[in-house]
């Protein structure tokens, strides 16, 4: 059963796939991607990105969790995380995005 990390990550990418304007959902292959790809990190790498994607999950209470906001204000948050002036924010954002459109353009009959 996933938890918060897993529905986050899930959550995050199908934003990021929706905003490229894909019709292809489900993105399941793409979350499985992102997630083989941070089980093979070294773990000290893996554990922190672990816990700065909780907190990113949690920065939306007391409104609710980040995967259970509605899809609108996913994508503000999303987007404010990207613009923020604090590195590590933008950092985490660029990491998922960069995972997530690569897991989406390696798909079958993905436009190139």
């Amino acid at each position: 059963m996933p938890g918060l990390f897993e529905n986050t990550v899930s959550a995050l990418c199908y934003d990021i796939a929706r905003s490229q304007s894909f019709d292809a959902a489900p993105y399941n292959d793409v979350t499985a991607f992102v997630l083989g790809q941070w089980g093979r990190m070294p773990r000290f790498l893996a554990w922190p990105l672990r816990f700065a994607t909780i907190f990113f999950a949690c920065s939306t209470l007391p409104g609710g969790l980040y995967h259970r906001l509605p899809y609108e204000r996913r994508a503000m948050v999303i987007e404010s995380w990207r613009l923020s002036s604090i590195g590590p924010f933008r950092d985490l954002i660029r990491f998922y995005r960069s995972l997530a459109l690569m897991g989406l353009y390696s798909r079958e009959g993905a436009v190139r």
